[in-house]
C-alpha cells in the first residue's frame, strides 16, 4: 500500500483522523446548540446558528441520534434528549456515595 491509496469511504489513507476530530466537533457544537435552546430545531436552524453546512450538521445529527442523546421530533427536526446523559451522571454520582 502507498499513502496515495484510497481507503473504502474514498478519502486519502491517513487523512481519517482530521475528519474525524471535525465530525465530533461539529457533534458537540449541534449537542450544545440543542441543550442551550432547550427547544426542537431543524438541520437549516442549527446551521444557521453555527455557521457550519447542513450537510455537516445533518452527519453530526444522524451520530448523535444513534448515540441515543438527540431525538427525532419530525423530518429534520431533532432535540436534546437527556435521558443517557442523565442515567451515565446518576450512575456516576450514586456509586461515590458507597
Amino acid at each position: 500500500y502507498t499513502r496515495g491509496t484510497k481507503s473504502r469511504r474514498g478519502s486519502h489513507v491517513g487523512s481519517d483522523e482530521p475528519e474525524g476530530l471535525r465530525r465530533a466537533q461539529s457533534q458537540k457544537q449541534v449537542l450544545m446548540c440543542l441543550i442551550e435552546t432547550g427547544e426542537p430545531m431543524s438541520s437549516q436552524n442549527i446551521s444557521e446558528m453555527l455557521g457550519i453546512t447542513v450537510n455537516a450538521v445533518n452527519i453530526a445529527l444522524f451520530q448523535l441520534n444513534k448515540k441515543e442523546l438527540v431525538e427525532r421530533v419530525s423530518r429534520g427536526v431533532y432535540r436534546y434528549q437527556m435521558g443517557p446523559i442523565l442515567l451515565t451522571l446518576l450512575k456516576e454520582y450514586f456509586s461515590r456515595q458507597t
